[in-house]
């Protein structure tokens, strides 16, 4: 197992129960960081914090609540949209219903001292779930994608739940919203999404649904303002009656994009990449990277021009392991190591990974007698050796 770095500090969340981090890269040089923290027996958190300059900012406080809607798989983000202006997605209960929660955006305008009154990105807040949240950035306007449950029926279970939508939805930096486009009417119902943006081209990567239950996952792409046809990135074949809870991850460098996704198609687990040189139009065939047990929730990122890291979780005998392996975009890969071992179950969340320079910062929940979140810096240089 690699050992952290003195260089570079850890997140900087010391409370007992803190658990579920996101970490965004917003230059060559920053990285956004939010997670949970419980204030008390009922009320919870949204923190956030900002590295710059390989240090982190204190952290603030981002929004407080006794109704959010916490989850492992689907939590809170935070983007840097300019020097001083930050922008941060929550869910919230919507209603009694499990599964009654809205998406709520709000801005800082002062690098997160104080934030606007939150709003809701989605035209209809009709009871049901809307979550799952990928922002990508651009220069004046920004995207928001969303899974939307406006034609789900019933509870997830049943056999017949409706409907889970896929959404996006334009905003600037003071809030504003633009129209909603409904970009595929039958999708996965809790995988998470991902989204990157290059210039006038928006590239998403989710987990479809056909009528035969084949879930596997497709690639949307937004061209200046004409929305294209979504298409099947491989086609795995993965015929699931439910969720797994399973989403893709996407990359970008240039116009080159990576994206990694969980399979298990026939029975068979698999973590795959592909490479695209196009901006999306097309992908290579499948690489396969996982050891054999893959229990997936993959990331994906860009380390040079020609070189991704990959990282998922992979079960072993005693435990459960976040690994890595670089990949190089003509196929070439390699061994992959354990980055470290994390409790069985759903409670560590999404692992996540951005590299600053020469060091990639890891996070994750760690679990004991407290979830707490947890991170490892470390040295490309120490992943190259392998």
């Amino acid at each position: 197992m690699i050992g952290c770095t003195k260089e570079l500090q850890n997140i900087p969340s010391s409370q007992t129960g803190s658990r579920f981090p996101r970490i965004v890269k917003n230059n060559s040089s920053e990285i956004t960081a939010s997670w949970f923290e419980q204030t008390d027996s009922l009320k919870w958190s949204v923190m956030g914090s900002v590295l710059k300059n390989n240090s982190w900012a204190k952290p603030f406080l981002i929004s407080t609540d006794t109704s959010f809607f916490i989850n492992w798989a689907d939590f809170p983000s935070l983007n840097k949209i300019s020097d001083n202006t930050l922008v941060s997605h929550w869910l919230k209960k919507s209603g009694s219903g499990t599964y009654d929660y809205d998406i709520h955006l709000s801005f800082s305008y002062d690098n997160g001292q104080s934030w606007t009154k939150s709003q809701i990105p989605h035209a209809t807040t009709k009871k049901g779930e809307h979550g799952f949240v990928s922002i990508s950035l651009g220069n004046k306007n920004h995207d928001i994608i969303w899974l939307d449950g406006r034609e789900m029926l019933m509870g997830h279970g049943n056999s017949d739940y409706g409907q889970m939508n896929l959404y996006h939805r334009q905003f600037t930096n003071t809030g504003e919203l633009g129209p909603e486009y409904l970009i595929d009417q039958k999708v996965c119902e809790c995988c998470p999404t991902s989204s990157v943006s290059h210039k006038d081209t928006l590239v998403i990567a989710y987990r479809d649904r056909s009528e035969e239950e084949v879930r596997d996952i497709y690639i949307a792409r937004r061209v200046r303002n004409n929305w294209e046809t979504p298409y099947p990135l491989h086609r795995d074949g993965w015929k699931i009656a439910g969720c797994p809870v399973n989403g893709p991850m996407l990359a970008i460098s240039s116009q080159q994009i990576a994206v990694a996704w969980y399979t298990a198609a026939n029975e068979k687990a698999k973590v795959n990449i592909a490479f695209s040189n196009d901006l999306g139009k097309t992908f290579s065939k499948p690489i396969r990277v996982d050891t054999g047990m893959p229990i997936g929730r993959v990331d994906v990122i860009w380390v040079d021009e020609n070189h991704a890291l990959v990282s998922w979780i992979e079960s072993s005998e005693k435990s459960s392991n976040i690994v890595v392996r670089k990949v190089k975009n003509d196929a070439t890969i390699n061994k992959e190591i354990v980055v470290a071992k994390i409790a069985k179950g759903r409670i560590s969340g999404y692992p996540q990974m951005e590299i600053i320079n020469d060091q990639i910062l890891f996070a994750w929940t760690e679990v004991s007698s407290e979830t707490a979140v947890a991170s490892k810096w470390i040295p490309i240089s120490k992943i190259d050796k392998f």
